[in-house]
Formats: C-alpha cells, sequence, structure tokens
C-alpha cells in the first residue's frame, strides 16, 4: 500500500520535470551529441548538466520580447540583457532595458553578428538546420562545425539569446 501512495505522489512531479527543452552540446560536422548544456522551462533558460539534463541554476528569464538576467540561482528579476526588435537582437542594460548595440540579426536560418546602434550585419555567426545548430563563417554564413542540438521546440527568442551567450 505505501509503494502505491509513494508511486502516487512521484508521478506527477516526474511529469513535471520533463516540460522543459533540452538544449545538449554536439561536436563535428556530423553533429555527435555530447552533455546537457542548457534547458529552457516556461520563461526561463536555466544552465544544465550531464548526460540528463540536470536543472541547474536560472540565468535568464524572458518577458514578452524583453530577456532579464536572472539575479539568483532561483529566477529572481536581475538586469535587462537584451530586448528582440523584430528579427534582431539588441542588448540593453538596467531595469528599464535601455537599450545599447545590437548583438545578432536572424535572416531564414541563419544568425549573423551585429555592430553598432543601427544593426550593421557582420559576419555570419549561426546556421540553424533543423534541429542542430552549427558554428558559421564568413559573410555568407557557410555552414562549420555543430555546435548546438535541440530536444524538442524551441523558441526562437530563448535560442538566440543562447547563442548570443555563447
Amino acid at each position: 500500500m505505501r509503494s502505491v501512495l509513494v508511486m502516487c505522489a512521484l508521478v506527477p512531479a516526474m511529469q513535471m520535470i520533463g516540460q522543459g527543452v533540452l538544449v545538449r552540446w554536439a561536436y563535428g560536422p556530423f553533429a555527435n551529441t555530447g552533455d546537457a548544456a542548457f534547458l529552457v522551462e516556461g520563461d526561463r533558460i536555466h544552465q544544465a548538466s550531464g548526460p540528463f539534463g540536470v536543472r541547474g541554476p536560472c540565468l535568464y528569464i524572458m518577458q514578452g520580447d524583453q530577456v532579464y538576467r536572472a539575479a539568483d540561482a532561483y529566477g529572481a528579476l536581475g538586469q535587462c540583457a537584451f530586448v528582440a526588435d523584430g528579427n534582431t537582437l539588441v542588448r540593453c542594460s538596467g531595469t528599464g532595458c535601455a537599450r545599447s548595440s545590437c548583438a545578432l540579426i536572424l535572416e531564414k536560418n541563419k544568425v549573423f553578428r551585429a555592430d553598432g546602434a543601427f544593426c550593421n550585419k557582420g559576419d555570419g555567426a549561426f546556421l540553424v538546420d533543423g534541429n542542430t545548430v552549427y558554428l558559421a563563417e564568413g559573410a555568407f554564413g557557410v555552414k562549420s562545425d555543430a555546435l548546438l542540438r535541440l530536444e524538442g521546440e524551441l523558441d526562437p527568442l530563448a535560442l538566440m539569446v543562447i547563442l548570443a551567450g555563447l
């Protein structure tokens, strides 16, 4: 009887653990999957570790198009880090999200570094191919080695924030 009660208590808890999207490191041109890097749960991006994606401290909190750094490991709201503006990700500072320079520009499946307040497109940084993110090189964003492997559907803003932090 006691084991039935324990199972009834643990099943909902285990379902709650699996609600996030796991982002793993990937290696080489064939995207060999490695350990967990990030765990995205709802509006929070956590650091993850190990082969099973053990949730670590909260890194970022997303609220609409604004992204805040976590003030502590539990996800308390800190200073503003980024603001999404269409297909661009802009660096910000302070609690009021004062805009600074551009960080990344998304064009179809390619992500380019950006400079300045007017978001001047720089060299290619990343290329998203299905559920794998590759490093990109040069002005045209030519695919290079794999960097990340996504396990599930990930919000584009969350992906851009993770890539801006790399």
